[in-house]
């Protein structure tokens, strides 16, 4: 029935279905008044049902993980026209609420050593360095290959017909186990990515995985990345609300290109006022260097109005030492004296054309997959669309690819097992893997 609905009917019924107060997934949708330095952007908050405490069974452990739980309880969307913005927030909430809701018998129980070549091994993951693990409190398990624990079934991109297991841990938010060691990783939303077109979902959650690989490298590494030129070409094919956020008097609005050795154009934005302490940075990665431009400045500009609500309202901006997911990183940077710890990025004199070759390597996901595997990595998808919500179209995935570097929440958190960022390092031109930044990082 769906597919026979208009546009507008559509999301009309998506909106009845998704939103109710008392037994809605999301249970209020609040839309912010319009910005004056964000003319033309809507942005829809989604306050969703806390699944999780519905599922909670006090005989198993569960990580005191703020990022997941947060991440699992709102949603959040923004665009130009506010269509686009509604389904957006409806898709951030329905992914979220996808994969915090998981049972028994979409898991199975073995171990590493048991599944072998089924499984997709805890070091073909970037996880944490041998000193980190010896490291005293440290809150994560080493992995234990002996260790029974819940197995997600995964799709090999590359290689449909393989038999794959990803730890189901690293795929469901905020999971309780039955053995606290199952708890290998930090969970947050990287990678997971809903559409009502598979192939779409499949891509944008590949390219969240790789966004991330490239802005914790570059921020780990204070790398001062290339400034991203905009010909007249490639400005005429951006949005109108782009165009004129990137004119905009009253914001520094600064474009570069942190895409890596895997060739996907990944883009950092960065957007704060030229008046008071509001400033946020956007990213993103797509095929299309174009739709990555339009989506990092969207996601700028969007947590550029979040970070004048909390100034607005005088909320007391976070410490170091009380960071813990990622509005506390967003909101720990709102404070002008901290800017500094961002000055690297403008290092770099150097500079490239959004016309140049490198940014226009692929034309489909089909393509990035082969790249994937000639590096040597596995693209692999996991379906977390929960029954209610396949009814209604929609297909919720998680994106994983073993060996990228992942970004982490939390004071002092990062991941300093380097294998991945040595070969980053070379792409760049760096001779080595510099120490890492001690800095937390502003991506929300």
């Amino acid at each position: 029935m769906m597919d026979r609905l208009s546009d507008s009917a559509r999301l009309a019924l998506i909106h009845q279905t998704l939103v109710h107060r008392r037994h809605g997934i999301i249970t209020s949708l609040l839309e912010e008044t319009e910005h004056p330095d964000a003319r033309g952007l809507f942005v829809f908050n989604a306050l969703m049902v806390d699944v999780k405490a519905m599922m909670i069974d006090p005989s198993r452990a569960k990580a005191n993980n703020p990022t997941s739980d947060r991440a699992s309880l709102a949603g959040s969307g923004a665009a130009f026209d506010r269509t686009s913005a509604l389904w957006a927030a409806f898709g951030e909430a329905i992914e979220r609420y996808s994969a915090a809701a998981h049972f028994d018998d979409q898991l199975h129980y073995a171990s590493e050593t048991q599944l072998g070549e089924m499984a997709v091994k805890s070091e073909q993951f970037v996880l944490f360095s041998p000193e980190q693990y010896q490291t005293e409190h440290f809150e994560f398990a080493a992995p234990d290959a002996d260790l029974v624990r819940a197995w997600a079934p995964a799709l090999d991109l590359a290689n449909p017909a393989r038999e794959t297991y990803v730890p189901a841990q690293m795929v469901y938010l905020g999971m309780q186990v039955k053995d606290k060691r199952e708890i290998i990783f930090q969970s947050s939303s990287t990678g997971l990515a809903c559409g009502m077109d598979e192939s779409r979902a499949i891509l944008s959650g590949l390219s969240e995985v790789i966004e991330r690989d490239s802005f914790a490298a570059l921020w780990q590494m204070r790398y001062s990345p290339r400034k991203l030129l905009i010909t007249n070409d490639t400005r005429a094919q951006l949005l109108p609300g782009v165009q004129r956020t990137l004119d905009h008097p009253s914001l520094e609005v600064h474009l570069w290109d942190m895409t890596t050795d895997i060739g996907l154009p990944v883009v950092l934005c960065l957007a704060r006022s030229k008046t008071d302490g509001t400033m946020s940075l956007g990213a993103s990665a797509h095929l299309n260097v174009e739709q990555a431009i339009n989506k990092a400045v969207i996601e700028a500009m969007h947590g550029y109005v979040w970070g004048s609500s909390i100034l607005t309202a005088g909320t007391p901006l976070p410490e170091r030492k009380d960071i813990r997911n990622p509005g506390d990183h967003f909101a720990y940077f709102l404070n002008p004296e901290r800017r500094a710890a961002m000055d690297f990025l403008f290092e770099n004199p150097a500079t490239i054309q959004s016309s140049d070759p490198s940014l226009h390597q692929f034309s489909d996901v089909n393509q990035l997959i082969s790249r994937l595997t000639q590096m040597g990595h596995r693209a692999l998808v996991v379906d977390v669309t929960s029954e209610d919500i396949a009814t209604l179209g929609f297909c919720v995935v998680r994106a994983l690819i073993p060996g990228l570097h992942p970004l982490l929440f939390g004071t002092d958190m990062m991941s300093l097992d380097t294998r991945r960022l040595q070969g980053i390092a070379s792409y760049w031109g760096l001779r080595c893997v510099p120490q890492a930044n001690s800095d937390p990082h502003p991506f929300p």
